[in-house]
């Protein structure tokens, strides 16, 4: 056999013994094929696409086929490999023994793969299912529902109102009964807890049984309903491990929300505190999630609604009955597809806000492929108690994001799609965030946290009752179990999801997928005062990834990665940080694409590391020709009312246009300010000065470079001030409320583009201009601070700074008794990191001078240090 691979995206296996036979096409990758290997019965193919996937071998099955036409035959995937980021995944290599496949990317990741796992995996024939038959003595009854006590142990019940149990770890299993009960007849609800120490079952005349399957306290029943029970919820309380909290719904509409105090187990007692009150719009109850020390109870309805309560006195709660009404509802999360589960993160306390505010953190699942992630935020004690028709409404395909009531704020966070079939839920243990569905005839398991399929089951399809567990996220001792044809069919694993002892699947992580063009530190956590704060940074790339990152500056100098956003539809050529009412991101590149986001940080106890999430916050409007290919190459931010949340945003363009936009964070909308050009070309770098006056208001210089060398300088304040306090500039937010002319002072300082400029107050009377260009030069200019235009001295320009183009500037300042003198620390394209002293040198001659007498001084760079940098093409 020779396999061959194309630019047409598709494999293809040719025989060699028989050279009429059509080659067998494969097809399955969504971008060039780079190379094909034959492992077994195994082709393990790579791709631009930056998968490696892995297939069944046709040929060999139909090796004695010679009549057989092998043409335009696809193999279904038996794998796809997705740990590495952005473009290319560019060569693979197999282990002798088989079991192991290594990739190496463009993303510079060095990624490993378990073959061995393929078969353990992808679970495609009924021999590996175990099948829970109804014995001889149970003739004529019949599996209505059932429940997982634990991975092997099942508990069933049956029309005839039997509930039976099914042990797979005996030596001969079979069924046992365990319970009898004329009024779970016909069909019964029937749930577990999560540690498979409850059984609740639900009978069709709206009676509840409380029941251990383990034989750890007397069974308890009750009547409830009046009709019969639809859908049970149990909670296992993390205050008090004899608690569990259970939730009933039946078709007359109500909710009870009960306790059951197990402590006892001769007579474990049961209280109803609340009835739960649904919205006025229809509210079918399916699944249901509590934070027990705060008192919130989340609910998810069938038509993709989340409805949120605050339960009073939650932890000394008594047999009232009171009557909840809901707080929040948001409706259609997952438009008209149907909701499916809700699965809680526990809560932490939020560090980045003021006050002790209580964050939660949950996800939602849908049969529309998605899930969404939600941040829930306690701002205040309980306001008074809401009545029917005060919930605060939220419509998703509207595009709410917020929905705040007056003691609690819903925010979504982030929303995916992982499949083209159903998502059913989702469970959250060690960590990682592990999705579970439906697609085409199969049962899987998703790894959002580290994105990759844990494990395929053929089971049919979609199924109305199911149930999988698994003891971590490893996915030791899981099994996944359904109803078919009167019969439970249920995978069961033991031990570990790899073999042979293979464990790690990663030798060197990846960044990005390509060139990261941006790299912005947030300065209030580098802020001098505030040492032992967290070291926060973003980058941006080609590959149009947003990523998080935290440096931990131990004896590793190590830094973790918090979040990888993928939003962006072109490069990201710019971001840069601002704080106001909350911290704030904003990230610019091709396209135009210019978006806000919004950053919540909070503490980990006894970790290190924060638990991050950055959350899309506002899109600005593109207001230029969409037909021609525009860049955002810069932006500047500076933060004019933080109470309130104003920020101003310099933006300048690939096509010589400079913009400037207010964003207000309260109503989430950018307004254009100002807009104009003068530089003939592309402008390349833009930087704000702000000056302190005497009056309330700040004078604010902007600075802006071109790829013809030259730094202009605008002065716009008195006019920028009068218009953010005499004009409503989000009533049209792409007119532009001011227009720019002509600049305060230009002055050419490079032979060609200007890749770096950093502005910085020098002293009380002057600005230091720095800049590098493609001209390897580096310079310094000193402007006069009062009028923003006269050059006190410069530029001092180093024509050979370095040996090619330089890409990014940084100043930080010190000061010394004679003079002061900034370090300057410059980045180019031959790999080297240029530090420099910048300062005046007086004339000590005169013992008379000032430190003011600038006809006695001159402007000087010296280089301090060269150190050679790894990095190829630094950007910053």
């Amino acid at each position: 056999m020779l396999a061959s691979v194309s630019d047409d995206r598709t494999i293809r296996i040719w025989s060699l013994t028989n050279p009429k036979l059509r080659p067998l096409v494969i097809f399955g990758h969504t971008a060039r094929v780079w190379d094909c290997q034959f492992v077994d019965e195994y082709l393990v193919s790579i791709s631009e696409d930056s998968t490696c996937r892995v297939w069944k071998n046709g040929l060999i099955s139909n090796s004695g086929g010679g009549d057989v036409d092998m043409g335009d035959t696809s193999m279904d995937c038996l794998a796809c490999w997705e740990g590495h980021t952005g473009k290319n995944i560019w060569s693979c290599a197999v282990s002798t023994d088989h079991k192991i496949v290594a990739t190496g990317g463009q993303d510079s990741g060095v990624r490993l793969w378990s073959l061995a796992s393929i078969k353990e995996n992808n679970i495609e024939s009924e021999d590996d299912l175990v099948c829970m038959q109804l014995a001889v003595e149970h003739k004529g009854d019949m599996i209505r529902n059932f429940a997982l006590i634990n991975h092997k142990t099942v508990l069933a019940s049956t029309d005839h109102g039997h509930l039976i149990k099914f042990d797979a770890s005996t030596e001969s299993p079979t069924w046992t009964e365990t319970y009898q009960d004329d009024d779970l007849r016909g069909y019964s609800a029937l749930e577990q807890s999560q540690c498979g120490r409850l059984i609740v079952a639900g009978s069709m005349k709206g009676g509840l049984l409380f029941y251990s399957a383990k034989d750890e306290f007397m069974p308890v029943k009750t009547v409830m309903h009046a009709k019969s029970i639809f859908a049970i919820i149990i909670i296992g309380s993390q205050v008090n491990e004899s608690f569990f909290y259970v939730i009933s719904y039946a078709f007359d509409g109500d909710v009870c929300f009960h306790r059951l105090d197990v402590s006892n187990k001769d007579k474990p007692s049961l209280i109803t505190p609340y009835v739960i009150k649904l919205p006025e719009i229809t509210t079918t109850v399916i699944s249901a999630a509590l934070v027990e020390r705060a008192g919130l109870l989340i609910l998810g309805s069938k038509e993709a609604s989340i409805v949120i309560y605050r339960l009073p006195d939650l932890m000394s709660c008594g047999n009232d009955k009171l009557l909840v009404y809901p707080n929040i509802q948001v409706r259609r999360v997952h438009k008209k597809q149907g909701f499916s589960r809700i699965t809680i993160k526990q809560p932490t306390k939020l560090t980045g806000t003021t006050g002790d505010d209580e964050c939660i953190t949950f996800w939602t699942t849908g049969r529309d492929g998605c899930y969404n992630e939600y941040r829930l935020t306690v701002i205040g004690p309980p306001a008074s108690s809401p009545t029917l028709g005060n919930c605060v409404l939220g419509l998703d395909s509207r595009g709410d994001t917020i929905t705040e009531s007056g003691d609690l704020r819903l925010e979504k966070v982030y929303r995916n799609k992982v499949t083209k079939g159903w998502l059913e839920g989702a469970i959250y243990v060690d960590g990682e965030l592990l999705l579970m569905g439906f697609y085409q005839k199969s049962f899987f398991v998703y790894n959002e946290t580290k994105h990759f399929e844990m494990i395929s089951v053929a089971c049919g399809g979609a199924h109305r009752r199911w149930h999988f567990n698994t003891l971590d996220s490893r996915l030791n001792n899981a099994s996944f179990a359904f109803i078919r044809k009167e019969a439970i069919y249920a995978y069961i694993r033991d031990g570990n999801s790899t073999v042979d002892g293979y464990q790690e699947s990663t030798l060197q992580e990846n960044y990005h997928g390509r060139e990261v063009r941006t790299i912005k530190y947030l300065e209030s956590a580098m802020n001098r005062n505030d040492t032992d704060g967290p070291i926060l940074f973003a980058t941006g790339g080609e590959d149009t990834i947003l990523r998080i990152h935290q440096h931990i500056p131990d004896s590793q100098s190590r830094f973790t990665t918090h979040s990888i956003i993928r939003k962006h539809n072109s490069v990201i050529k710019c971001l840069q940080w601002s704080r106001g009412i909350d911290t704030l991101l904003f990230t610019a590149g091709g396209k135009e694409e210019f978006r806000c986001w919004r950053l919540g940080t909070n503490q980990n106890q006894g970790v290190e590391s924060l638990a991050v999430d950055c959350m899309e916050w506002a899109t600005c409007p593109v207001v230029g020709d969409e037909r021609i290919e525009t860049r955002i190459m810069d932006l500047t931010t500076r933060t004019i009312n933080a109470t309130i949340g104003l920020h101003l945003i310099g933006a300048v363009y690939s096509d010589a246009m400079i913009r400037i936009w207010l964003f207000n964070e309260k109503t989430r909308k950018f307004s254009l300010v100002v807009d104009g050009t003068w530089h003939a070309k592309c402008i390349l770098q833009i930087d704000n000065v702000a000056i302190k006056q005497t009056n309330e208001t700040d004078r604010i210089l902007f600075f802006t470079s071109a790829t013809d060398g030259k730094v202009a300088m605008w002065d716009i304040s008195d006019e920028l001030h009068s218009v953010l306090e005499n004009v409503d500039v989000e009533s049209d937010p792409t007119k532009a409320a001011i227009k720019l002319t002509q600049p305060l002072a230009f002055y050419q300082v490079h032979m060609s583009g200007v890749n770096a400029l950093e502005v910085t107050e020098f002293d009380d009377d002057s600005l230091l201009i720095m800049t590098g260009g493609e001209d390897n030069a580096v310079a310094a200019t000193l402007v006069n601070k009062t009028d923003g235009q006269t050059l006190i001295d410069g530029p001092c320009i180093i024509a050979n700074a370095h040996a090619s183009s330089v890409n990014g500037i940084y100043i930080a300042n010190s000061e010394n008794k004679c003079h002061q003198t900034f370090t300057v620390a410059t980045v180019s394209t031959d790999q080297r990191l240029n530090i420099w002293s910048a300062a005046l040198a007086l004339d000590h001659s005169d013992t008379n001078n000032s430190y003011n007498d600038r006809h006695k001084a001159s402007f000087e760079l010296e280089l301090v240090d060269s150190i050679f940098v790894d990095i190829p093409d630094p950007q910053h």
